[in-house]
């Protein structure tokens, strides 16, 4: 049985940087058990939308709803329902794998107590406990493909 609210829903979308024009006008819904994707060229605005979408970047112009909240007063709760996978390696090489799991957690605004019962389940489930500590740039296969945080 289909939701009566799109679980997205863009309308008039912008995102500008400075005089540069990201996104322009873009509108579109997503109904609940349909697949979406973005496909494009570099520099067509396909990691703008994701990142308005889960609330990183602020929209220019438009509006977004997700699950039926508006991006723009309740991104905390989308973030705390959404999880995200980066395409690309975003791990801090500096920080340890533990280190870097916490502050994927604060991005979620995942409270300090369960964001470290959260982070132990992950080590443990993807067998990196013996990983935890060393910096993410020393441990080679800790996280293939990109890094994640799975949503709470």
């Amino acid at each position: 049985m289909r939701s009566e609210k799109p679980v997205i829903e863009a309308t008039g979308l912008d995102k500008r940087f400075g005089r540069f024009t990201a996104v322009d006008n873009l509108s579109f819904k997503v109904e609940e058990g349909e697949f979406f994707g973005l496909l494009g060229p570099n520099g067509a605005g396909k990691t703008s939308v994701i990142r308005m979408m889960y609330g990183f970047s602020p929209l220019s112009s438009g509006s977004m709803k997700v699950f039926g909240l508006d991006i723009e007063t309740e991104w905390r709760e989308i973030r705390s329902r959404m999880g995200v996978c980066q395409q690309e390696n975003t791990l801090d090489p500096d920080l340890s794998v533990e280190q870097n799991l916490l502050i994927f957690a604060g991005y979620y605004r995942i409270p300090g107590k369960k964001a470290a019962e959260r982070t132990r389940e992950l080590l443990h489930f993807f067998a990196l406990t013996q990983k935890k500590t060393p910096r993410s740039a020393s441990s080679p296969g800790a996280w293939p493909g990109g890094s994640c945080w799975p949503g709470p």
